[in-house]
């Protein structure tokens, strides 16, 4: 007796039954496919196969007939081949399924097929028509590797982080995506905090962030700013939706660092402009009385001193002391306008140093101070008032030698680069403690018992104004005070420049 594959032969192509090629040439135009084969309904067997099928998965005619759609791989198991047949028998037809097709050589060949139910010779069967995209997955998986490169290649770019968490099903958020540059330098990328929770990896941030997570689970965006290891970030918190339910949270943040830096200076800025104007305006109003409260006290000394009253003679001597500390105040006040007034010139940095360090020894020697001096070379200049300049530095010289109340070491010191030179002063003192390193350039906030707080401020007032820059290093072993300007350049200079 024929099996069906032998009779549905017999009966396509021995003797040729015309109802039974009409049927199928119908069916097989009307799906307008590359491949088309037939197989039965209950088993998967193969009873027909075309020449494209034959040569795509790389068998002979007598080998895939040998064959049923479980040898190619088609279905993992036999119930989820079973649920397509029970649609297909449901409905009689299944249009654009996608599968995958194991070829001879173990390679995977992604089809789109339709299904048809038939009935061959009183069997039911399966006629399958359907193309190869193996090309196109290939080519759109290709795109989409490159997309994601891309993607991920502009967000390690981002000055900032974007994070991805999901959700746990005992509520712990782990990261699945975490790349942008902070992400970089704190040293958790996806590769290395991949399936590790928020706990584990930053449970200080859990303890400041965990308040949000339940609100954004429940579809709530927040915004907000933080601080995550000395930078200010602008961080912003979403739900992450998976089939129209929220399974995670997606973190993005940027480094407002700058922008708040700019944002202090401007204020600083500000207040320094107003005080200026303040200061000014008082020390003229303070000046005026003051002038003449010294002038009649000069003139009760005297009479005093006529007449022989000797105790308060003394304190008219105190009244004049105190009456001097004011003036001295009054005077650093006028120092708070700009000097823009004050005359530039061309100054030798070693003739410079070498003024100043007669000026400077006298302290030391009297403080059990010793005085040293690096990198004096000669042959550097700057542009700037000689006068302020040399005043600055005596005061930073005397900030530091106040310092070492036990004595130590104090170093004058030139530093060269292309462009600019720096005169550093730096002692051995104990270091500025950060509470008070943060408020150095603030007026009117001093340690010392007999400070107006107004040195520091002034100085690098004038500094600025000069075109250079003053800046402060500390540490438990001493602090270096620098003071840096662009190098004059002289003609030599301009002309080798110039060529």
């Amino acid at each position: 007796m024929l099996s069906l594959r032998d009779h549905f032969q017999h009966e396509l192509f021995v003797n040729p039954n015309s109802e039974l090629t009409q049927f199928l040439l119908n069916r097989i135009l009307s799906m307008k496919s590359e491949f088309v084969c037939i197989t039965t309904f209950h088993d998967g067997e193969f009873i027909y196969a075309n020449d494209s099928v034959v040569q795509r998965l790389g068998y002979s005619d007598e080998e895939l007939l040998k064959l049923n759609v479980f040898d190619l791989g088609i279905w993992t198991n036999a119930e989820e081949r079973d649920n397509v047949m029970s649609a297909l028998e449901e409905s009689g037809l299944i249009q654009d399924l996608e599968i995958e097709v194991r070829d001879r050589q173990n390679n995977i060949v992604t089809c789109v097929l339709n299904l048809e139910l038939i009935n061959i010779l009183a069997k039911p069967c399966i006629l399958i028509a359907g193309r190869d995209i193996s090309i196109v997955k290939a080519i759109e998986k290709n795109k989409y590797d490159e997309m994601k490169e891309e993607l991920l290649q502009t967000v390690r770019s981002v000055n900032g982080f974007v994070i991805q968490m999901k959700k746990r099903e005992d509520g712990e958020l782990y990261y699945v995506l975490a790349e942008g540059r902070i992400a970089e330098e704190l040293g958790y990328t996806t590769a290395n905090s991949y399936g590790k929770t928020v706990r584990e990896i930053f449970p200080f941030l859990y303890k400041t962030e965990g308040q949000y997570y339940d609100r954004i689970l429940q579809g709530e965006t927040i915004s907000f700013e933080t601080e995550l290891h000395g930078r200010s970030l602008y961080k912003t918190l979403i739900p992450y939706y998976n089939q129209g339910r929220v399974t995670g949270i997606i973190a993005t943040a940027v480094d407002i660092s700058e922008r708040k830096n700019i944002e202090k200076m401007l204020r600083l800025s500000e207040m320094n402009a107003a005080l200026g104007e303040l200061a000014v305006g008082v020390a003229h109003e303070i000046r005026n009385p003051l002038t003449g409260i010294r002038g009649f006290v000069q003139l009760l000394g005297e009479t005093l001193k006529r007449y022989g009253i000797e105790k308060e003679q003394r304190y008219v001597d105190l009244i004049q002391t105190e009456l001097s500390r004011i003036n001295d105040l009054v005077s650093e006040m006028l120092w708070l306008r700009k000097p823009k007034e004050s005359s530039m010139e061309t100054i030798d940095m070693l003739k410079l140093v070498n003024d100043i360090l007669p000026l400077i020894q006298v302290d030391t020697n009297m403080n059990n101070i010793q005085m040293d001096t690096y990198g004096v070379v000669a042959g550097r200049s700057i542009k700037a008032n000689a006068a302020l300049l040399k005043q600055v530095i005596l005061n930073l010289c005397k900030n530091s030698i106040e310092a070492m109340e036990s004595g130590g070491r104090l170093v004058l010191g030139l530093r060269e680069a292309d462009h600019t030179v720096t005169l550093f002063v730096q002692d051995s003192g104990p270091g500025i403690p950060p509470d008070v390193m943060d408020k150095l350039f603030t007026p009117f906030f001093t340690t010392k018992q007999s400070g107006n707080g107004l040195g520091l401020f002034i100085s690098k007032q004038i500094i600025i104004e000069m075109g250079g820059e003053l800046t402060i290093e500390t540490s438990s072993t001493g602090t270096v005070v620098s003071v840096t300007f662009p190098v004059e350049m002289d003609n030599d200079q301009d002309e080798e420049k110039s060529i």
